[in-house]
Order: C-alpha cells, then structure tokens, then sequence
C-alpha cells in the first residue's frame, strides 16, 4: 500500500544522490564541509516539510499510548548517542511491512509491521539505533557535499515526489526518474558505506542503552532468510537497507565483542504490540477477540496481562462491552494504578453511553497521573464528547506545550475553544493542525478568518499576520527549484 512512500534514508541515497562516484567509500570527514552545504538547521526545516507532506499521504498512527512507547524507546536510545542534544521526533505509520525510516532533522518513522514483527523489544531497538545512526552521522549532508549541486527545495521537491509515486498519485514517479535516469547504479558502493557505519554507530548506542547487542544480527538473518523463503515478494526492510551475508557476519562479530546478556522484553513493549494487533488489523474485530482469548485458555502469551489487554481491546472495537468490562476488570485488580487500563475502563463506558461514569474514572486517574500524556489526552476528548469544552481547553493547552506538534491536538483545541466562544484561539488552532497537516494554503486563510475576529486589537493583529507572512515565507522557499 505504502511501499515507496516510506522514504527511508536509504532510500533517498540510492534514489535521489547517486551522483556520487561508485569508488566514493571512505567516508568524507563532516567539518565544516558538509555543514557548509546544509547546516543542521536547514535540515531540520527539511524534515518539518516532509514532515508536512507526509501526514497527507502516509497513514499516520494517532493514537497517543503507541506514541508516547515509541518516543520513550527512541530517547532512551538517543540519550547514548555522540549527539543525545539533537532533538529527535519518533512517530508511527500503520502499515504491515517491516520497516523504518529517516527523515533529515531527526525524523524517525517505525511501521507498526516492524514493531509486530520483530520478536523482542531488543530486535525493535537496534533498528531504531541503525536509524539513529542515519541521523546523527549526518549522512545526506554528507553525500551532499559530495554531490555540490543539490539545494534544499530540489530535495524537498524529490521527497515529495517519492511520496506522490507512493501513495498513487500522477507525476511522482517521473520526477523521481528524472533525477536518477543516469546515476540509478553508480551510488549502491556508498550506500552500503553509510548502512555499514549506521550498523556500527547503532549497535554501540544500542549496548549502551543496555539492550543486547546480539539483535542485530538476529533481525538481520531472520530479514535475510525470509527473503530466501519469499524471493518474489522482498520484505520492505531489505529493500531499503539492502542486507548481505558480509554485513551480517560483520555485525555478528561486532556483537561478540560485548559481554553476553539478557535483555527482558518491557511490559510496555508487550502490550503495544497486543494494542497494535486488537485495533490495527484487517481482521474481523470478533474474530480477533477469538483469537485472543484462544491464546489466553491455552497459554500462548509472553504476558498474561498483556494479552489480556488486548483481549479487553479486541472486545471493545467487537462492541461486546459487558466482556470488555471483565477482562479490564481482571487486570485493574492487579494493578490498579495503571494509566493505560484506567484508559481502557473509561472507553468502555464511553461506548456504552455512561458519560458520567467514564468522566468519573478519568478524573480520578488523571488527579494521580497528571503528567501522563496519553490519558490526558483521552479526557480532554472524552470532556469534549459531553460538552466540557472549558475543561478540555485547559487540558489541551498543557498537552500542547509538551507536544507542540501535533495536530491532532490542535485540531482538539480548535473544538474546545470554539466551545467556548473563543472565535479567534480556534481558528488560530485550526491554522495550525492545517499547516502541520501539510495544507499551508488552509492554515493561512484560518489565519486570516481569525484576523477579522481580532478587530482592533492591535497585538493579536500583529501576532497572526507575522505568523501568515512565516508560512508565506515557507511555501516560496519550498516552491523555488
């Protein structure tokens, strides 16, 4: 569905930079060089572009809990890297193939395939590591200093191309083969330079952060002998980070150098994968809660508890809401103060119209757990389910300055604000979830609606025609190539 438009960082060396020479393997010093080229500001514009353009063709997982493990696992790992200032942003994109992907300025995507399909949270964190690496050796720089001739808006408009040719659009396509018609052979050399040192930085990020280094090379096999098993169908993992047997006998030995451990899985990562396999499959939602609980009765779990989460998922999405209620009832006994089945247990009532109930659960979590940003979030939209928009505004707001974007929770706060008459804070919010959604032209006109509310206010008036000359700005600068 989305196989080119995950644009991995691979993928945009050996499709949009092989201007480089073949025999280009020794890696170039950064310096000043390749900062001269694109500094890292630069590159971080770039990623919030394609960040931009991404959320309108990629499927983006919303949900708050998924986000929040996966943004925990990538800082953990982050905070060992040679650059833990950087600020890095890890998101999710619902789609079955095994994959990730680097994005310049710190974007890291993660397929919820990926997180299925490897088979421990050590597995998940060296692919996240490797992609670290991309990062933080700074390898499109790099590649551009080679090049000498790419600017920020011809990758930008290369980047967006990919992402048209991915999700079906006309006219991507060409331009991606406009660019590469005469290069497609002659960067795989320096390709597989950039793969080997991401393997390298990664898995010393990856021993630091205190995961076994040994996952590696075991993903990478598994990756390689699926391959062997499927030769029509290559798994998207290897189509964007081409695996050969040296490079697996490479890190394989680069592993060896470490001192042998076990690394246990987290509960956190097991029950994101029983979350993603409830609410994000194909299958028939009681069919799925079949399956879960066949799994529970024959003990085929890693966790009872995280099976039986998703269990009480799988029953909720199936609306058997009276089951649902003792699943989640099962785990809150044993652990009573545990945000996401608090979550959970509101949901349920939420679906069977039990507002005050729902709203009562909520309140009592979120008063011991007020820094918990997924079951804030949840109550600020169950507030805004049953009318409490001043209630909800409150809660956006301080979810906005931790995550400020996101747009979803603008587009929340747009809801809340306008709930309470607040005219001119909700068109400023809707400005803001349209620009981060990639429709800058939408952001702009809610700007100028709000514009006519401010009246003669003087300073609202100056603040929102500052903020639409910035995004006028942005457009020309990504337009002019």
């Amino acid at each position: 569905m989305l196989r080119i438009s995950t644009v991995t960082l691979t993928l945009v060396v050996s499709l949009v930079w092989q201007t480089v020479p073949a025999h280009a393997v020794n890696l170039p010093d950064l310096g000043d060089e390749s900062a001269a080229v694109i500094s890292p500001a630069e590159e971080r514009k770039l990623g919030e572009d394609f960040m931009r353009k991404a959320r309108r063709a990629l499927a983006f997982v919303e949900d708050a809990e998924l986000n929040a493990y996966i943004q925990a696992l990538g800082q953990k790992l982050v905070a060992q890297s040679d650059n833990p200032q950087q600020a890095f942003r890890f998101f999710i994109i619902n789609d079955a193939s095994t994959n990730a992907f680097a994005v310049p300025g710190g974007f890291i995507g993660v397929h919820t395939g990926l997180i299925l399909n490897t088979q421990s949270e050590s597995e998940l964190a060296s692919v996240l590591a490797h992609e670290i690496a991309h990062i933080t050796q700074r390898h499109i720089p790099r590649m551009i200093s080679e090049a000498q001739r790419a600017s920020i808006p011809t990758m930008a408009a290369i980047l967006a191309g990919i992402l048209l040719a991915g999700s079906g659009q006309q006219g991507g396509g060409a331009a991606i083969a406009l660019t590469t018609a005469t290069a497609a052979q002659r960067g795989i050399n320096f390709t597989r330079a950039f793969e080997e040192e991401a393997d390298r930085i990664g898995m010393g990020i990856l021993a630091a952060s205190g995961f076994d280094p040994r996952a590696m090379p075991v993903f990478f096999e598994r990756m390689q002998n699926a391959n062997r098993y499927n030769e029509t169908s290559l798994p998207e993992f290897l189509r964007t980070h081409p695996v050969t047997t040296n490079r697996i006998a490479d890190s394989r030995n680069r592993a060896e150098r470490y001192p042998y451990r076990q690394t246990a899985d987290s509960g956190d990562f097991l029950h994101v994968r029983a979350k993603i396999r409830a609410l994000m499959t194909a299958a028939d939602p009681d069919e799925t809660a079949k399956g879960f609980k066949a799994n529970l009765a024959e003990g085929k779990y890693r966790n009872a508890d995280a099976e039986r989460y998703g269990y009480a998922l799988a029953l909720l999405r199936a609306r058997q809401l009276q089951a649902a209620r003792r699943e989640i009832r099962k785990l809150i006994r044993r652990r009573p103060n545990k945000p996401s089945y608090r979550i959970v247990q509101a949901e349920i009532e939420m679906a069977a119209k039990k507002y005050n109930d729902a709203l009562a659960i909520y309140a009592a979590a979120y008063k011991k757990h007020p820094a918990h940003q997924p079951l804030a979030r949840h109550y600020a939209s169950a507030l805004l389910k049953t009318g409490n928009a001043r209630k909800a505004k409150k809660l956006l707001k301080s979810a906005l300055r931790r995550q400020p974007d996101d747009p979803t929770l603008y587009k929340m706060l747009a809801q809340a604000a306008g709930g309470t008459g607040s005219r001119v804070e909700a068109h400023r919010a809707f400005a803001e979830h349209y620009y981060l959604n990639g429709n800058p032209g939408a952001a702009i006109e809610q700007l100028q609606i709000a514009s006519r509310y401010a009246e003669d206010n003087f300073y609202l008036q100056a603040s929102l025609e500052a903020r639409i000359q910035a995004i006028k700005e942005e457009i020309a600068l990504y337009q002019h190539h």
